[in-house]
């Protein structure tokens, strides 16, 4: 088992350098120690998540941060800038955008619904979202769960959008669920017999309408006080408005037409139910171990939200192998104007989140925030399997 560890790491580390030349160590300096002050709390660095930040800084990427936890112990770090135009350094509880962690977020809320008796997994989308048809022309009826597990077919909005608008301008417009689902309306369905796994943030646009309808609140203000609140989770937010000029957050840029923007709290992002969440790496490790301790849903809410459909998705969430234990790891992860990725064990006890700022002239996919074509995503989701396999 430990030289299978070893191997993985080794076939990580690999790919990181396949994909960009490595000049570690990349400075004269160490990153300031963000870790745990008290020796007998704090856990050894993790190697193959130190040697992928400096390479992401090496890149490019003005900044990351991990968290990592292990049956009580833990080790964190920041590397870079959190605002590469003052030289601000990040810290490891600055905030970042959360990206598709948000689905699983959402995901408890409904199901919280669910729990109570208000709504039915295997229910049509129309009995409690009845604009539902005349938005996105389904071909047949869809239930909640497909919206959860992306088995609906709905197509999602990028496409629609970026044909109506350029990319800055998309990037500075905010969408109303409605506005978003009407563009995703105009997309055609691609398969009529809602089996097949298509990832689409129109899914979490939709199950936020419902949850609105039902609980007679904004989606943010019910993640607030679902799970935000009593976690303790002060740093996390989905608002309605944005806080631009809040000292604690990392910035993000983009080259756009030759225009570097800053797109650390984009018009586009704004409230968005399915990537809209700002957090931190702290906050999110605090929701999954909730999570996967039992104290946001019962024990029967949680095996179904962990069972897994096509593409190892269940119900607003992902699943990957766990060689410690030969079970899984859960968690989620999303490509915005970051990179995020958080996997916990099964009992919350072994956890990571990690998150960067891309570099500002890495091409950006509105169309793939699960980070399907982002290669520095899918190192970053290998990275973190590698980390916590090593933490057995």
């Amino acid at each position: 088992m430990e030289t299978s560890r070893r191997a993985r790491v080794a076939a990580v580390l690999a790919l990181i350098l396949a994909s960009g030349a490595c000049t570690y160590p990349l400075t004269s300096e160490p990153p300031a120690d963000t870790s745990s002050s008290d020796s007998q709390t704090a856990l050894p660095e993790s190697p193959v998540a130190d040697f992928f930040a400096h390479e992401m800084l090496n890149r490019g990427a003005p900044a990351v941060v991990v968290q990592i936890k292990v049956r009580g112990h833990e080790w964190s770090q920041a590397y870079g800038s959190q605002d590469v135009e003052t030289g601000e350094p990040v810290v490891v509880t600055d905030r970042i955008q959360a990206g598709g962690i948000t689905q699983s977020m959402v995901a408890v809320s409904v199901l919280k619904l669910v729990q109570e008796g208000k709504l039915g997994l295997e229910d049509p989308v129309t009995d409690y979202f009845p604009e539902f048809e005349q938005l996105v022309h389904p071909p047949g009826p869809v239930t909640i769960r497909s919206l959860l597990n992306h088995s609906s077919g709905l197509p999602d909005a990028p496409e629609a959008i970026l044909k109506a608008m350029p990319p800055k301008q998309a990037i500075d417009t905010r969408f109303s669920i409605q506005d978003y689902l009407r563009m995703a309306g105009t997309v055609p369905w691609a398969h009529a017999n809602f089996q097949l796994f298509r990832y689409s943030d129109a899914n979490y646009f939709v199950l936020a309408a419902i949850v609105q309808k039902l609980r007679g609140r904004s989606i943010g203000d019910v993640l607030d006080a679902n799970i935000f609140a009593p976690l303790g989770m002060s740093h996390t937010s989905l608002a309605a408005e944005p806080d631009r000029d809040a000292r604690d957050m990392i910035q993000s840029y983009e080259f756009i037409d030759g225009e570097r923007i800053n797109a650390s709290q984009p018009e586009y992002l704004i409230a968005s139910p399915a990537e809209g969440v700002i957090s931190t790496v702290g906050d999110i490790n605090t929701f999954y171990a909730a999570l996967m301790q039992g104290r946001l849903l019962t024990a029967n809410t949680l095996r179904d939200m962990q069972t897994m459909w096509q593409e190892d998705h269940g119900l607003g969430l992902q699943r990957w192998n766990d060689e410690c234990t030969n079970g899984f790891y859960y968690g989620y992860g999303g490509s915005t104007w970051f990179a995020s990725i958080a996997l916990s064990t099964s009992d919350g006890s072994r956890q990571i989140a990690m998150s960067f700022a891309y570099p500002s002239d890495t091409e950006k996919h509105l169309e793939s925030t699960d980070g399907s074509g982002q290669p520095e995503f899918e190192q970053l989701r290998e990275v973190a399997i590698a980390a916590m396999n090593g933490l057995c």
